[in-house]
């Protein structure tokens, strides 16, 4: 109340990533800043929010690893408490039918967007088979198959989203779901009939699904109590252009069927510890290869996961601050088959572990400034032209800060 509800993040700082495989790499270093992130979200009415997520394109930015894309990252709108108009009378705190529409990040186990780790992606949240995993740089060439299937739960999803919390007496915490349809309009991967070096239109017309559903206990679960959670998509990706217009967005068809199911768990202890993570098994269907002319072309199958560890020491007397927070995560792929069967069983496999120091200078109601400090290491199996492991590392250290 009494403020415009806009914001401005970025972080500035320094940071130095390498990437190498088969006796070659590159290494880039120096100061700068991540991006900027302007942020807009509110109230319109007691039971109507909206948010908006704008990401300018500028040329500096990612400490001079690539220019930033300019882009509307989020906007929706949300109508809450739906239910009162079903006739069906909800207690103070419930929300049991909220709708959101437009563009908006999918209701994964554990955001990414708020998450205190900056520049290390929770790899199963964007992890595309036959597309070698890296982080800031893409460093040496590296081998790679095409996959027309370009659907990442990490990503913001254009949709309509139905969800709802409740809060439940027996186990004293709180019972959320979340529903949505998304459309394969924002697809981007390669199609079958695109010549090379031209540009086809990308995107389809299709509708995939998307839930998450999550019972805490003594809590919400993360900050407090403990929680449990199962999430899962499925749907189709486009695999060929509109032949009548093959410049069109979002007309490709043909789509081919994926799906992905998992788990998810969250344990807290002594106000000062949070241990979390999720499983997750992904399918894509043996058609999508056919389509993109893969001999031999079968079912792309594979597993990832995470665990995080965050510890904020507001009880240790040598530390005895609350504004430290330490974290450290390991990410993990594993494939158990290739959607072309020339690739090795564990081509692109993932190990990835980040650690990450935070002490938070100043917070307001308006401003919010901390130190950080991040550390991560991956390797890639066999996705090298001679076959050989990818290994990156990247150092940030720097100031965050939103006003």
């Amino acid at each position: 109340m009494g403020y415009i509800p806009v914001s401005f993040r970025t972080t500035v700082g320094y940071q130095r990533a390498s990437v190498r495989t088969d006796a070659t790499g590159v290494t880039s270093g120096g100061f700068g800043f991540t991006g900027l992130d302007i942020l807009s979200y509110g109230t319109i009415h007691r039971n109507i929010a909206f948010g908006l997520v704008f990401t300018p394109g500028l040329g500096s930015a990612g400490f001079g690893t690539g220019a930033s894309d300019s882009d509307l990252e989020a906007a929706f709108v949300r109508l809450m408490r739906l239910e009162q108009y079903l006739g069906v009378k909800s207690k103070p705190g419930d929300y049991l039918l909220n709708m959101k529409v437009g563009k908006f990040e999918l209701d994964v186990p554990f955001s990414e967007k708020r998450s205190p780790t900056l520049n290390t992606p929770f790899v199963l949240y964007h992890y595309l088979p036959g597309t070698p995993y890296t982080t800031a740089i893409s460093g040496t060439s590296t081998s790679s198959y095409l996959n027309p299937n370009s659907f990442a739960i990490g990503e913001n999803q254009p949709g309509l989203e139905l969800t709802g919390i409740k809060k439940t007496t027996a186990t004293e915490g709180y019972f959320r779901y979340s529903l949505a349809a998304l459309t394969t309009n924002a697809f981007s991967g390669p199609l079958s009939g695109c010549s090379t070096g031209t540009t086809c239109g990308t995107g389809g017309r299709n509708m995939n699904f998307y839930g998450h559903m999550t019972q805490s206990f003594g809590g919400y679960g993360v900050v407090t109590g403990q929680r449990i959670g199962l999430f899962g998509a499925y749907g189709t990706a486009p695999t060929v252009v509109n032949a009548t217009c093959p410049t069109c967005q979002a007309v490709a068809g043909s789509g081919q069927p994926f799906y992905r199911i998992g788990g998810d768990a969250s344990l807290t202890f002594d106000g000062q510890w949070n241990l979390f993570g999720a499983l997750m098994y992904g399918n894509d269907s043996k058609n999508l290869f056919v389509s993109q002319g893969i001999n031999n072309a079968q079912r792309a199958a594979w597993y990832g996961a995470f665990v995080q560890l965050d510890w904020y020491p507001t009880l240790l007397p040598v530390i005895h601050s609350p504004g430290w927070l330490f974290s450290y995560r390991y990410d993990l792929i594993r494939n158990i088959q290739q959607g072309d069967p020339t690739f090795a069983k564990d081509y692109n496999n993932v190990n990835s572990h980040t650690f990450m120091g935070r002490y938070y200078l100043h917070q307001s109601s308006r401003t919010d400034i901390a130190l950080h400090m991040e550390y991560n290491f991956f390797q890639t199996a066999k996705v090298g032209t001679g076959g050989g492991d990818l290994h990156g590392q990247t150092i940030l250290s720097g100031i965050d800060f939103a006003f």
